[in-house]
C-alpha cells in the first residue's frame, strides 16, 4: 500500500512494487486504492481483482493490511491450474419488442 493524501486524511493505492523498493517509491502496476475517509462502503476500497488475482498466482506476498482486505472483498489465490481471470458476467439479454401480428382473421381474396 502506497500512503497519499494528506495528514487527517488518509488514501492509500494498492500497487504491486518489488520488495527492495521504498513504501512510497515506483511500484510495477496499481491494483486499487483504498479509502479509509469515505462514508459510502462501494467506494471505500476499489480492486482490479483480475490483476490481484494474477500477481498472487505468480508469487506476490500482499502487506498484512492489504491480506485483511483482500479476506473482506473474498479475493483468493487461484489454484494450481485454475485460470487466474474470472469469467466476465454474462450481459443480461435486452429484450426485445414483440413482433407485430395482424390482430383478427387473415384476410381472403373473394373469388
Amino acid at each position: 500500500m502506497k500512503s497519499m493524501g494528506r495528514r487527517h486524511r488518509p488514501f492509500f493505492r494498492i500497487c504491486a512494487m518489488d520488495s527492495r523498493t521504498p513504501r512510497d517509491g515506483r511500484s510495477i502496476e496499481e491494483l486499487g486504492h483504498y479509502d479509509p475517509m469515505s462514508r459510502n462502503a462501494e467506494t471505500q476500497t476499489v480492486l482490479n481483482v483480475d490483476r490481484l488475482r494474477y500477481w498472487l498466482s505468480v508469487g506476490a506476498q500482499p502487506s498484512e493490511k492489504v491480506q485483511a482486505l483482500l479476506r473482506k472483498h473474498n479475493v483468493k489465490k487461484p489454484a494450481p491450474g485454475e485460470p487466474w481471470a474470472l469469467p466476465k458476467p454474462a450481459a443480461a439479454p435486452v429484450p426485445s419488442a414483440p413482433a407485430t401480428t395482424p390482430a383478427g382473421p387473415a384476410a381472403t381474396t373473394a373469388p
